[in-house]
Formats: structure tokens, C-alpha cells, sequence
């Protein structure tokens, strides 16, 4: 690492003094231009940041079906999928819980869902075909667009309606269930241009897997060596997690003649999505499927004059979410005493259920844990005596029910609703040529509404002021200052600062120093959940066995009580569960980057050198495994490479590497590959031919002490041909074929996504 960092450190800094400046002449190339880093259009040499671009080329060509496949170029992005249909996308990577570090916009619109803290990636009202650009600022930005844009933000942007063919329809068919289908019609009349979209996407997501209760794999054999380490090969099992998801959006835009512009856009989409039921200490009688569908209007205004541009934007977004589940339970796990139990003691709970069930089953060996508590022994006692395992003047009046230790089969609702209100009013305001400086405020609102997650209806308001400013100072010299001043509701107030200095020590060269500060406030599950199965009986005339499941995630505290202690008796430590919600984390980030083009080389180099300071929280947010630990430090360090080279017009190569060192051991650090980056190739040719060919890859994820880490890559290929009739129409038939190369599957060993995939898709377009 040392060696690397100062062989990267040597080449920026010597560069100025080498005997051959004339080839660093800037020439008749255009620099690419960038708006995500500070609100204002900037040369990306002159950004505060480090800033990934994946234009229009690297998506038609890069083979992708998807957005997060389409993320693997960017370096230090770590994407995998736990399922066919939900997907992992973290900068830097960190917990595998959701997404909750990292903003994602469309168009300005954050599609950051805010009660769960993740984003919805495979069921986005949005295909590959109508994005012109994505943005991605690698590196705090909650200066631009508050908290949660805490190790990256994405922005995502869409294609300008005139600048599409009036008719585009592609299907796609190819292994696994893939079936993608999209038809959109696009059309200009004077000053306004529009376009609507809808598509449809389908697959059989990982249809294998291993056996993770029994830990044999299709064989019989042990996945497991004697050791305890997972064996590399196993014949999987049926996995069932396919998905069919399907969506129509649109845009409309009208530009009048005197710099003034209305934008409108509008979408929705529903997923249904394959789920394999997990047992535990419940029976799952079916799959349950999860049915997900988002909306959302967004309504935008510009007016520029001489020198101010102002804008205002608002949008509403809905996401909705349906899963019922049905499960054979004994109808005692509804005793009321049960959920207190599990409020003061889940684990201790948890072993007392555990042995229940072998005394109801006849173990010679089963028993019970042993009562720490004199409230939990008092509970204990009832649960005893109500179920019939314990009889006697202990019992006092209570008549024990047989039908509590009777097996009923029960349905329970997952569902929530959830919805955003935002609002924003900007200024950019040009001062001179050498001073710019863009201010605004908004508002956002974000509600949920589940009996299963937060026992009724939650809101939290987050009122914003932000500024940012770019001084020229001096010729070659520019200085980038800015805050975001937030309120909000649970997390009070913050400020998120970030001073940034660049360099233009040749025309087409920079340096920059950037530090910045920033927060991620906890979504609602986090702040407000009441996690909780409520359950009905199938055959109504039992309907008094109705109640709630002893799985209790975040329960109110006791008065001036924040967190609960709990003993773990599996490993006698004391887990710290807190009920009031978690705390804010934070980042400090400093990095050195630069960034180089030689435009007679038609090369690119981007560089950055990265200390993040970093206090996260621990977690695991399962229901019945609810743990938000106290802030913890950790640090990551590392450096970044991305390069690409143009030595001929049909020709295109990229290369990026990244290095990323975090402290600690925790479930924060299991998704930090040290080593990861991609190598590809692209080639537009004569006659219409395209390939294209790119390689990816990540190791040491999951890197549990006992095991080596997992490690994932893959080689993509793909190959087009495109026809022109009358110059009206275009018709273009391509193949694409994805090989994992390794025998760890993505993510986690345990998803089996399949080796190979292959397709073939043909599109047609009229203008």
C-alpha cells in the first residue's frame, strides 16, 4: 500500500517538471462537464471531488440489464444481489443491510426510500435506454444534498426527449427466465418535446442455492469442512426468487424563448418477487411473495436572467410494499406475557421457546433456561401455567388451555405504505466571472403507515438551508466552499461543511485537497420501529387465539431508559439493544485527487487518495434480532485509480482499480473488499459492428478471520450489428454473455447465483 500510494503520490507531482509540457496542451477536446459535486455545471478538473461518468457509450455497450450492474464500473462500488430482485449498491461498501449510506437520485429526485432506508433498484420506473448519464461523486456530498449522501451520491440522468427517435421497442430473451421488453414514443412540436416509456422486465433470479438449516448440499454431502469453513463447491438447491416487474413513465418539457423552462415527469411500477420462506421458530406454510409498487410526480420550474438561474422543483413519491405470510404456530406464542418477555430479554425469550417446543415434542433432554430476573419469572410462571406445563398452587386461579399448546395455522400482513413530499427553491447566482455562488432551502416530509413495522402511522420533517460558492482567486486557482444547515425532527440539527482547494497547474491537469463533514440520520425503522407480527387465524371460529407474535423488534423503553442489555446465552456477552432509536453517524473525509488528460494520447487519469473517519453503528435489523450498538469508530483508507484511453475513434479502454483498508471487525467492515476494479474494452466499428468486453472483480468480502473472504469476478462479452434503412430506420441485433469465473457467487456464498448468462436483444428505432 505504502509503496503504491507513493508511486501514485511521485507520478502527480513530478508530472509539472517534465521536459514535455506541450503535449499536455489542452487543444480543440472538451472536458467533460459535471453538476452532481456542487449544483453548478463544472469542468470536472475544477470539481470538489472525485467524480465517476458513465455516458451514453459505456451504457449502451457495457451489457448491463440492469442499474446496479451498470455501478460495477465505478471503482470502489460494491454491487452484488441478495436476491434476484434486490440488489446491494454501497460505496465502499460497509453494512449489507439495505443501502442506507448513499444517496441515489433521478434527475435531482431522490429515489431514497425513507423508512427503511434503502433503495428499490430493480423496481425503478426507469430503463437503461432512457438514461443519458449517470454522475457519481465518490465521496461525502451532504454539503450539495444533506444527510445520507454520507459515502456517495448517484445521479442519475435521464435522455432529453428531442434528443430521442420518435419510436424505440427492444425485446430481450435469453437464459434463466430473461425476458425484458420496452416500447417508447418520443415526439418534439415547437416548444415542446416529450416522451413516454414502458418497459418490462423479467427473470428466474438465483434458482440455486445451498441448504443453510441443514448446511448439505442437493448431494447430501456437508458444505462444510471439518474446520467449520464453508468448501468452495457444492451442488445447490432450488431457489425460488424469480421476478416480474413491469413499469410506464414519462417526461414532458417546454423551453420557451426567453430562458425559461417547465419540466414534468411521472412514473409507476409494480415487482413481484420470488422469497424463500426461512423457518425458525415458526413453520412457513408457503413462499411468500413481495409485491412492491412505487409512483411519483415531479414538477420542476427554471428562469434565468443576466446573472441569476433560479429554480424550483418538487416532487411526490410513493412506495408500497404487500407480503402476506402464513405460518403453523402453537397458539400459546400469542400470550401477551410472551411479548413482554421478549421486550426484557429476547434472547432469554428465545431459549425459552426453544426448549417449550422439545418438551411439547417429548425430548428426554430438553429444559429451560435459567431465570435471572424476578419479572421475568413471574412472566415465566404464566406462560407456564396458562400452556399447562406447570400445574399446581403455583398456578393460583388460572385454568391452563390445551389449545394453547395446539398447532393453528395463521396469516399475517408484511404490508406498509410509504410516501415523500419534497420542495426546494435554488439560486445561481454569478457574481462576476471569477464567483459563483448557488443558495436555496427546502423541505421534506417523509411518512410510512404498517401495523408491521411501526404499529401504525410515522412521519418525520427535514428542513434544509444549504450555499455553496467557487472562487477563481488566481489564474490557475480555485477555491469551493459549502454547507448544508439541516433540521431534523429526530435527529435535530446539523452541519454538514466541506472546503475543497484545486490547482490547475497545466491546462488540462489539476489537484485538489477536499475536506468535508457529513451525517446519515436514521430512517424511520430505525428511529420509530414497533416490529411486530400480528396474526389471524385461518379458521375464524378461533379468532380469540388472534393476536401478536413475541418478535418485538423496537419496543418503547422504560422511562428515561434508552437501551436494553441483554445477555447472550450462547456466548455469555451482553448484547446493548437500543429502543429509542439509533443514533446519527458521521464521516470525516479528507482526500488528495487528481485528474489529467493528454489530448494527443486521448488519455484520462483520475486519482484519489482517500482518510475517512468514520462513526458507525452496528447492525442487524432483523425482527427478531433487532440490535442498533452504540457508535463505534472505524477508518478507511485507500486509493483509487480510473483511466481510460481513446488511440482511435472506434476504440475505447477502462481501467480502474481501488484499495480500500477499514479498521476494526465488525458487521460494518464485512463488505469492504480490499482489492476490487474492472478492465474493459470497447470497440465501434465500420458497418455497424460493436463488442465489447469488461472484467470485474472484488475479494475479501465477508472476511470473517476463520476464512479466507470471498471473492467474485466476471467477464462480460458482447457483440451488435446494426442496420440502417432509408436512414429512417434502425435495427440492431446483439448477444451478451456474463461468466463468473470464480466459484464464490456474489455477494454471499449462499445466493447461487448461476455461472453463465446469456441473452440476445433487438431493438428497433424510427425517426
Amino acid at each position: 500500500m505504502r509503496k503504491l500510494l507513493f508511486v501514485t503520490t511521485a507520478t502527480v507531482l513530478v508530472a509539472p517538471t517534465l521536459g514535455f509540457a506541450e503535449e499536455f496542451a489542452f487543444g480543440d477536446q472538451e472536458m467533460p462537464v459535471v453538476l452532481t459535486a456542487t449544483r453548478l455545471k463544472q469542468a470536472v478538473a475544477d470539481a470538489p471531488a472525485s467524480i465517476t461518468i458513465i455516458d451514453r457509450q459505456m451504457i449502451s455497450q457495457s451489457g448491463a440489464r440492469e442499474i446496479p450492474d451498470l455501478l460495477r464500473l465505478v471503482p470502489g462500488m460494491v454491487v452484488g444481489y441478495e436476491k434476484g430482485w434486490d440488489a446491494f449498491v454501497s460505496y465502499h461498501g460497509t453494512s449489507a443491510d439495505m443501502a442506507r449510506r448513499m444517496q441515489v437520485l433521478i434527475d435531482g429526485r431522490s429515489v431514497f426510500q425513507p423508512s427503511l432506508a434503502f433503495v428499490d433498484w430493480i423496481g425503478l420506473p426507469l430503463e437503461l435506454d432512457d438514461i443519458d448519464r449517470i454522475e457519481v461523486v465518490r465521496g461525502p456530498n451532504a454539503a450539495a444534498y444533506g444527510s445520507n449522501s454520507f459515502l456517495a451520491v448517484v445521479n442519475i440522468i435521464t435522455r432529453n426527449p428531442a434528443d430521442l427517435p420518435t419510436v424505440r421497442a427492444y425485446t430481450r430473451q435469453g437464459s434463466d427466465g430473461i425476458n425484458d421488453n420496452l416500447v417508447s414514443y418520443a415526439g418534439v412540436k415547437n416548444q415542446l418535446s416529450w416522451r413516454i416509456s414502458a418497459n418490462d422486465r423479467a427473470d428466474s433470479g438465483f434458482d440455486k442455492y445451498f441448504n443453510k438449516v441443514s448446511l448439505k448440499d442437493a448431494n447430501g454431502d456437508d458444505v462444510l469442512w471439518p474446520d467449520g469453513n464453508v468448501k468452495k463447491i457444492f451442488v445447490p438447491l432450488p431457489y425460488a426468487d424469480d421476478k416480474r416487474q413491469k413499469a410506464v413513465y414519462g417526461q414532458m418539457l417546454w423551453e420557451s424563448g426567453n430562458e425559461s423552462s417547465i419540466r414534468v415527469g411521472a412514473g409507476h411500477s409494480e415487482l413481484v418477487g420470488g422469497n424463500r420462506a426461512e423457518g425458525g421458530l415458526v413453520q412457513f406454510l408457503e413462499e411468500p411473495d413481495f409485491i412492491s409498487e412505487q409512483n411519483y410526480l415531479n414538477v420542476s420550474l427554471e428562469k434565468s436572467t443576466a446573472n441569476h438561474q433560479i429554480q424550483f422543483s418538487s416532487d411526490y413519491s410513493q412506495f408500497k410494499a404487500k407480503q402476506s405470510i402464513r405460518v403453523a404456530v402453537p397458539a400459546g406464542f400469542f400470550l401477551p406475557e410472551l411479548q413482554q418477555m421478549f421486550v426484557i430479554d429476547r434472547i432469554y425469550t428465545s431459549h425459552f421457546l426453544d426448549g417449550v417446543q422439545d418438551l411439547l415434542s417429548g425430548d428426554p433432554n430438553a429444559s429451560l433456561p435459567n431465570i435471572t430476573r424476578a419479572d421475568i419469572g413471574l412472566l415465566t410462571l404464566a406462560v407456564a401455567c396458562k400452556t399447562g406445563l406447570q400445574q399446581g398452587a403455583q398456578c393460583g386461579a388460572i385454568v391452563p388451555d390445551p389449545m394453547l399448546t395446539q398447532e393453528l395455522n395463521y396469516t399475517s400482513n408484511l404490508d406498509k405504505t410509504e410516501s415523500r413530499f419534497e420542495a426546494e427553491l435554488q439560486d445561481t447566482w454569478t457574481l462576476n466571472s471569477n464567483l459563483r455562488v448557488v443558495y436555496g432551502a427546502g423541505i421534506q416530509n417523509s411518512r410510512a403507515d404498517s401495523l408491521h413495522y411501526f404499529n401504525g402511522e410515522v412521519e418525520n420533517t427535514v428542513w434544509r438551508l444549504f450555499a455553496h460558492g467557487e472562487w477563481q482567486f488566481a489564474p490557475d486557482w480555485r477555491l469551493n466552499a459549502g454547507i448544508m444547515d439541516e433540521h431534523d425532527d429526530y435527529a435535530g440539527n446539523l452541519q454538514s461543511p466541506r472546503l475543497a482547494l484545486n490547482w490547475r497547474f497545466l491546462p488540462t491537469h489539476s489537484l485538489r485537497l477536499v475536506a468535508s463533514r457529513a451525517y446519515r440520520t436514521p430512517d424511520l425503522r430505525e428511529s420509530k420501529a414497533y416490529w411486530q407480527y400480528y396474526g389471524q387465524t385461518e379458521d375464524r371460529s378461533l379468532s380469540k387465539y388472534d393476536g401478536y407474535f413475541p418478535f418485538v423488534g423496537q419496543a418503547p423503553a422504560a422511562s428515561g431508559q434508552t437501551c436494553v442489555l441483554t445477555t447472550n446465552y450462547g456466548e455469555g456477552a451482553i448484547s446493548s439493544i437500543c429502543t429509542n432509536g439509533a443514533p446519527s453517524e458521521r464521516i470525516i473525509s479528507h482526500e488528495i485527487g487528481y485528474y489529467g488528460e493528454l489530448p494527443k494520447q486521448h488519455l484520462q487519469l483520475d486519482v484519489r487518495i482517500f482518510k475517512d473517519d468514520l462513526q458507525l453503528s452496528e447492525h442487524n435489523l432483523e425482527i427478531d434480532d433487532f440490535v442498533i450498538a452504540p457508535l463505534v469508530k472505524n477508518q478507511q483508507r485507500g486509493v483509487e485509480v480510473a483511466t481510460q484511453w481513446r488511440p482511435h475513434p472506434h476504440w475505447r479502454f477502462l481501467l480502474s482499480y481501488a484499495y480500500d483498508d477499514i479498521t476494526g471487525y465488525n458487521d460494518n467492515t464485512d463488505f469492504v473488499p480490499k482489492h476490487s476494479g474492472n478492465v474493459g474494452a470497447w470497440y465501434d466499428g465500420l458497418a455497424g459492428v460493436q463488442s465489447s468486453v469488461n472484467y470485474v472483480f472484488y475479494n475479501q468480502l465477508y472476511n470473517d478471520p476463520d476464512d479466507g473472504g470471498l471473492y467474485f469476478d466476471r467477464l462480460d462479452w458482447r457483440l451488435a450489428k446494426k442496420w440502417t434503412v432509408n436512414q429512417k430506420h434502425d435495427l440492431e441485433l446483439a448477444g451478451v454473455w456474463q461468466r463468473r469465473l470464480t466459484d464464490d457467487n456474489e455477494l454471499r456464498r449462499n445466493n447461487g447465483a448461476p455461472r453463465d448468462k446469456m441473452w440476445l436483444q433487438l431493438t428497433y428505432a424510427f425517426d
